[in-house]
Order: C-alpha cells, then structure tokens, then sequence
C-alpha cells in the first residue's frame, strides 16, 4: 500500500513582503504608464504643432489651413497606449493626411473650386515628427518598469 507524503511550506517575511509589493505594481502600473505617456506626449503636441505650421505655401496664397491643422492637433492617453490625433471642419478632415503624403502628394479642388483640381506635394509633419519622439516615450515607459522592478527588489530583500 502506497503512504502519501505531505510537505508544508512556511514562507519568511520576505515572500509576503514581495507578494505585497506586485499587488501595489499591479495597481499603480497603468496610471503610472499613462501619466509617463502624457508627459512624453507634451513635447511631441507642441512638435506637431510647429511642423503644421511650417509646411510650406504654394503661390503665396494663405487661407489659413496650416492653423487649423496645428489647433486640431490632440492628444489622448489611456493606461494602454497614447493617440494622437487631428480633428477638423466638416469637409477639412482629410486635409492634415494630404499634408502628410510627401513626395506622392494629394489631389483636392482649387480653393473648394471643383471645377479646377491641382496635385500638391505636402511634406511630412506627422508621421515623421511622432517616429522622432519615439525614442521618448520608450524611455519614459521604461522608467516606469524600472521603478516597478526596483520596488520589488526591495521587497525582496529585506
């Protein structure tokens, strides 16, 4: 007849200790996470703003659409992620991407003229100036997990 064997495990302070500290991570993470994204993001709102405003006018005509692209420029976060985003008139919204196509440039009516079209080449003052700050928001994430790490090592040792 077969004897079953049972072990009991009693942890030290250090167990608890640890098991407290990733319930506290596990609870602070995402806010920390997203107050880490809209400090990052600041710097990149202000950035898109700037390139909005310095895409370059053809024929010295101004109607003011680089303003309007630059103040419907936006920024929400959430624990998972930051977005960013343009918002414009009723008619306008595809105007910020069409700034944004570069060299193969975007098709629209002369002045709302549908009668008269023109191809206009843009530049890029959203994909590339968010690609830039990359590196930011990678390094403001990663300090967060370090302190997540760091507070549990301590707990860890004690």
């Amino acid at each position: 007849m077969a004897r079953n064997v049972e072990y009991t495990i009693v942890h030290g302070p250090e167990w608890q200790a640890t098991a407290d500290a990733l319930r506290e991570v596990d609870e602070t993470l995402s806010e920390k996470f997203k107050a880490a994204l809209e400090k990052a993001a600041r710097p990149t709102l202000e950035e898109l703003r700037r390139a909005a405003l310095e895409l370059p006018a053809h024929k010295g005509k101004h109607t003011g659409l680089r303003a309007r692209i630059a103040a419907g420029v936006g920024v929400t976060t959430q624990s998972k992620g930051v977005r960013i985003t343009t918002s414009m008139p009723p008619g306008q919204e595809e105007l910020p991407r069409g700034e944004d196509n570069g060299l193969r440039g975007w098709r629209h009516p002369v002045f709302g003229n549908r009668d008269v079209w023109v191809q206009q080449r843009g530049g890029s003052w959203f994909k590339n100036t968010i690609a830039d700050d990359r590196p930011r928001f990678e390094k403001s994430l990663g300090a967060v997990l370090d302190e997540a790490c760091q507070m549990v090592d301590r707990a860890t040792h004690l």
